[in-house]
């Protein structure tokens, strides 16, 4: 599978190459949405305005383990290309063992001071009682969480995507049948939707971890810690990072703003622009994803002819992407809006913004055309 990144192709089979990565980040996106979908029908809009209060969380775990994956990814991605297997496998478990550091340490620190953590992301004592559990939950998960996102961008380096579209199809069915099971059937709130989205991440997560204990071209080997190589690692990848803390922060602005002038309506009106955002952004980052490997690959292999053909093809499709991404969500931004609200205040103040939140989702096209091209060339 490798080999084939340096092969030409036309552009009808550069969209199939596209379709497994854009439905794994069209599925990834999909995971919080689900939680906001079953609680907003079960649990009211007070439980859905929580859930976003906990959003820039989740963004500080996806920033590191997306830092990580994209970082470490080009530079294995060119030893790939060279064909040095051995190396390329000491440095994908090395950034393993980083990761799983990580994790742990951000697990005790958000279980020792998760109610302070809880006001300072602007909780009011009207949801703490849906922040604090959720909260809980998505700390506990941070090690599942994290690695499922690393292993499905190294799927893509390994020349495997659709293991990775396979991880996302399986955690998704499990995530809306336990969201169903927890919130619909036992009445759980955001406690039963945060472990549906945990249980369902973890078993996305041990797929990953099976394929490359035995299945995978790149494996796990004996690490070696290389200060040099983290640091690459981190330069290559801090772009990826920034822009998923740029989204909890933004989060947290919007909702400390909003809980100020608009009450807890308006996080929960919040929390459905962010979603329709994040689905819109799916699109992008799926092809930022799929074509990164390739072109790292080739930076390696010392193939210019090849990236030049990727970056055409990219650059061409999302253009494309983003004005159809415009016309939809203004034609049927009130349909979307339907999905987690009927009526009332949320739809009110959620109506008045699904023009912004295009705009925003196109904007953010030319950010994650970059994604695919800056980590590659950061190696050089």
């Amino acid at each position: 599978m490798i080999q084939a990144f340096s092969r030409p192709m036309s552009y009808g089979q550069y969209l199939k190459s596209l379709l497994p990565s854009v439905l794994t980040m069209i599925f990834l996106s999909f995971y919080t949405t689900i939680d906001g979908f079953f609680v907003s029908r079960y649990a009211g809009s007070d439980a859905l305005a929580g859930i976003n209060i906990v959003i820039p969380i989740t963004c500080v775990t996806f920033g590191v383990a997306v830092m990580l994956a994209t970082g470490a990814g080009a530079i294995i991605g060119e030893h790939l290309g060279r064909g040095e297997m051995e190396q390329a496998n000491r440095i994908f478990s090395f950034m393993c063992l980083v990761l799983l550091a990580f994790s742990v340490a951000f697990t005790a620190l958000g279980v020792a001071f998760l109610r302070p953590i809880a006001v300072l992301l602007g909780s009011s004592e009207r949801l703490m009682p849906h922040v604090l559990p959720y909260a809980l939950v998505v700390f506990l998960g941070t090690v599942p969480m994290a690695f499922k996102l690393f292993f499905e961008y190294l799927v893509r380096s390994d020349g495997n995507s659709k293991v990775g579209l396979a991880m996302s199809v399986a955690g998704l069915v499990l995530n809306v049948g336990l969201d169903y099971l927890f919130v619909g059937v036992f009445g759980l709130g955001t406690l039963g939707a945060a472990w549906g989205t945990t249980l369902s991440i973890t078993a996305s997560a041990l797929i990953g971890l099976v394929y490359f204990l035995r299945f995978g071209n790149i494996r796990f080997a004996r690490p070696k810690a290389d200060a040099k190589v983290l640091l690459k690692s981190c330069t290559n990848g801090s772009s990826e990072m920034f822009t998923e803390f740029s989204t909890g922060i933004t989060t947290l602005l919007f909702n400390l703003m909003v809980m100020k002038y608009f009450g807890e309506d308006g996080v929960a009106a919040v929390t459905i622009i962010m979603y329709i955002y994040y689905f819109f952004i799916s699109f992008y980052m799926g092809i930022a994803v799929a074509v990164a490997p390739v072109v790292s690959y080739n930076v390696g292999a010392q193939n210019p002819d090849k990236i030049r053909e990727m970056l055409r093809y990219s650059f061409r499709t999302i253009a494309v992407t983003a004005a159809l991404i415009l016309a939809a969500s203004l034609l049927g931004g009130q349909a979307i809006i339907h999905l987690f609200v009927q009526s009332g205040n949320v739809f009110d103040i959620t109506w008045q913004a699904p023009g912004c939140s295009a705009r925003c989702s196109c904007s953010s096209a030319s950010t994650c055309s970059s994604r695919a091209i800056s980590p590659p060339w950061a190696t050089g």
